[in-house]
């Protein structure tokens, strides 16, 4: 019995170092698009907070409820797992996101979703809660477009 490493062992091995060769490349800080989604992100948090002041809780009775419960949950959630899953799932598998333009166009299709959705709850306009939802729904498939490589392993090349 040798120390040389069975076959298998040898493929994990260089699997490893592969990936990892790939994850020297990232580097450890925000992008600029990573950290504008995660203050965009706060910003959200606050207006959000808002609806405590105005409802007396966010689960309050209140007409403008659904507003501000959206404002916490597109605004702030969807942002914070916008700025951080682009930030680490990368980091995670090792595979690179999709960059670019792509990253400002989910960001304006989210904040003007957000942005929809809210006004036109306020204001009791229908069409316009709808054209936010879908523009919402729009920001999550290009982050899914964006997000769909990094899932997946990394063709050799």
């Amino acid at each position: 019995m040798g120390t040389e490493k069975s076959m298998p062992e040898k493929d994990v091995v260089e699997a490893q170092r592969q990936a990892h060769s790939r994850m020297a490349q990232m580097g450890f800080t925000f992008s600029r698009d990573n950290r504008s989604f995660i203050i965009a992100a706060q910003g959200y948090l606050m207006l959000a907070g808002l609806g405590l002041l105005i409802n007396g809780s966010l689960l309050g009775d209140g007409a403008s409820r659904p507003a501000f419960l959206h404002l916490f949950t597109l605004g702030f959630m969807l942002f914070m797992i916008y700025g951080l899953g682009s930030h680490m799932l990368p980091r995670f598998t090792g595979n690179p996101i999709r960059q670019g333009a792509w990253p400002w166009l989910q960001m304006g299709l989210a904040h003007v979703g957000v942005a929809g959705y809210v006004v036109g709850y306020l204001a009791g306009w229908p069409g316009l809660v709808i054209v936010g939802a879908v523009l919402a729904w729009l920001s999550l498939a290009v982050f899914t477009f964006r997000a769909w490589p990094v899932l997946w392993p990394a063709t050799e090349t």
